[in-house]
């Protein structure tokens, strides 16, 4: 089974005279262009975990600017294979990224202690699929059909697939190519990260 790497990152405001008040929109485009930079020095494979403990508030503006803007970024694949997650989070911290998230219809994981929660807009039947990856750690298509018990394989590769895509399981190839051309993956849960 492949691995995830984690990098720690402490989120600060740049470019604003306090470096705990991510407030204004042109404050969050500034930091989220820091995080970008940091995401596009990493390797494939690596999860850049959001600290945002060192941070006394945050506005809508900065919450969209520095984790839905990032989000779609790393959707639209410009930093192939990183991911990210956010921790430290305090109550109005959650309320502000939540309803970013909520409007762009995106979604992202946060670790508070030793537990993960997903701030943010899902279909159910994904968030159930979710739920299970981040519990077996890695899995494949065949594997989660058994498990979710789905009627057939491609309803679980199609979840899979689309929590691939969102930026909340990473994925590796499994195995050699199957007839027909197609190809075999292992899913892995971010949590997994070392």
């Amino acid at each position: 089974m492949g691995t995830l790497h984690i990098v720690p990152y402490e989120v600060q405001a740049v470019g604003a005279p306090e470096k705990d008040l991510l407030i204004t929109r042109e404050v969050g485009v500034e930091t989220k262009e820091r995080i970008c930079s940091k995401l596009s020095s990493l390797e494939p494979h690596t999860v850049l975990k959001l600290d945002f403990g060192a941070v006394r508030f945050m506005d809508v503006s900065c919450a969209d600017e520095m984790v839905v803007r990032v989000l779609a970024r790393l959707e639209a694949r410009e930093y192939p294979d990183r991911f990210i997650t956010i921790t430290n989070i305090a109550e109005q911290h959650r309320e502000n990224i939540s309803a970013a998230l909520t409007v762009a219809k995106k979604a992202v994981l946060l670790r508070q202690k030793k537990s993960w929660e997903l701030l943010g807009d899902m279909v159910d039947s994904h968030r159930s699929a979710l739920d299970k990856v981040m519990e077996m750690r890695s899995t494949t298509a065949r594997e989660l059909q058994h498990e979710m018990d789905y009627n057939t394989i491609n309803e679980s590769s199609t979840k899979l697939t689309s929590l691939y895509q969102r930026c909340l399981i990473a994925r590796q190839p499994f195995r050699e190519a199957v007839r027909g051309g197609g190809r075999q993956f292992r899913y892995l849960s971010l949590s997994q990260a070392n």
